[in-house]
């Protein structure tokens, strides 16, 4: 009798341990649900297009089709309907899907999205062949390459800058609207942000809690906000002032805001040079995709300790939003060997990690793999 008591006493405090990861309602416990994992030496897992808006069945996913998850946070992004890159018809067809994905999610799983933004730079019309509209190469020569306003950051701050937001230069742009200068264009594309989050309640009407990662690997240059084409004082300006462009459109909204250089940092004071202040910032993560090199581990895991050890002192979520298994030589071992001596590592606390893409695992060894860490105690899904 005694024991059968222990077994339902087991079960039942499992059961609420269970439900308490997702039992949020609002920015705040959400960030005090990723805080409670982080100092229990938990982890969310995340994935990356876990729900595909782009495709024709918008809720089918991959992943859970090879897992048999669904995970609590899924990722996201506004790049496909927003802009005035993509033709407008294009962009309310992803925009109604996000909409949907985030409704249905939270109505059937209480389960919220990590978004992502890669806007395209105002000046840039050049197509995915030439340069991603986001990334503004200054190696790469695109179409009608507007070198003289490589900074447009700057522009976008002090309203300076010329006619902008022309679309894509295969489209004879008549029906596209232009801007006079960066800074109109900008600001239309946080109201259009905005308006999307707006639709994201339920059906009381109640916001659904989103996470959103703005202007992510900075220190590099490959995109139009990285460190060739802004000073850090502008970078943390920018960051600012986009968060407070969406506050005023969304006022109703809940956000859980996240700072993500990417890996090419040594120190501590790189990796926080370009942090916008702890009033803007509640979750410090990195992208790494040189985690599953075995030549690099050492630095990956050196860095998961110092941004685990930063995010600790300024009591904020540590977290990786981006990282896959990009190494050949480690294929059927990315999360035993390398993702999981990450997470259990003494020194490593990360409320959350994010993988991103799913088309890399294509071998039954490498389920495996993924199914065997899902399972593990300290990841929560």
């Amino acid at each position: 009798m005694k024991k059968a008591f222990l077994l339902f006493l087991f079960v039942i405090t499992n059961v609420v341990s269970f439900a308490q990861w997702n039992n949020w309602t609002d920015a705040n416990s959400v960030k005090r649900n990723l805080l409670l994992a982080q100092s229990k030496g938990k982890t969310y897992f995340s994935q990356y297009h876990l729900y595909n808006v782009r495709e024709k069945d918008i809720f089918s996913s991959k992943f859970k089709k090879q897992t048999g998850e669904s995970l609590y946070i899924y990722g996201l992004d506004f790049y496909y309907s927003t802009g005035t890159y993509f033709r407008p018809s294009y962009k309310s067809k992803m925009r109604n899907n996000i909409i949907a994905v985030v409704k249905k999610q939270w109505r059937e799983r209480r389960a919220i999205p990590s978004f992502s933004w890669h806007l395209e730079n105002p000046y840039v019309t050049s197509d995915f062949g030439v340069s991603m509209g986001c990334r503004f190469h200054t190696k790469r020569k695109g179409i009608n390459y507007p070198k003289k306003h490589v900074y447009v950051i700057n522009e976008i701050l002090n309203n300076k800058g010329e006619r902008c937001g022309m679309g894509r230069y295969k489209d004879d742009h008549t029906n596209n609207v232009s801007y006079p200068n960066p800074r109109k264009w900008f600001i239309d594309q946080c109201k259009e942000v905005a308006s999307i989050i707006n639709e994201f309640v339920d059906d009381n009407g109640k916001p659904i809690p989103i996470i959103f990662r703005l202007w992510h690997e900075c220190e590099n240059s490959w995109q139009w906000w990285g460190s060739g084409m802004v000073s850090v004082s502008d970078y943390k300006k920018f960051f600012i002032y986009t968060e407070k462009l969406i506050k005023k459109y969304a006022p109703k909204s809940q956000i859980v805001w996240a700072y993500c250089p990417n890996r090419d940092w040594n120190t501590e004071q790189q990796f926080m040079l370009r942090y916008p202040g702890d009033d803007y910032v509640d979750i410090i993560g990195y992208d790494d995709y040189k985690l599953s090199d075995p030549y690099k581990f050492a630095k990956s895991r050196e860095k998961a300790r110092i941004v685990s050890s930063v995010a600790e002192r300024h009591k904020k979520i540590a977290g990786i939003f981006e990282t896959a298994n990009t190494c050949k030589k480690t294929n059927n071992v990315f999360f035993k060997n390398y993702l999981s001596k990450i997470l259990l590592d003494k020194q490593v606390r990360l409320g959350i990690v994010q993988i991103w893409g799913v088309g890399e695992f294509n071998h039954q060894s490498q389920y495996e793999d993924r199914k065997q860490f899902l399972n593990q105690p300290y990841i929560i899904k």
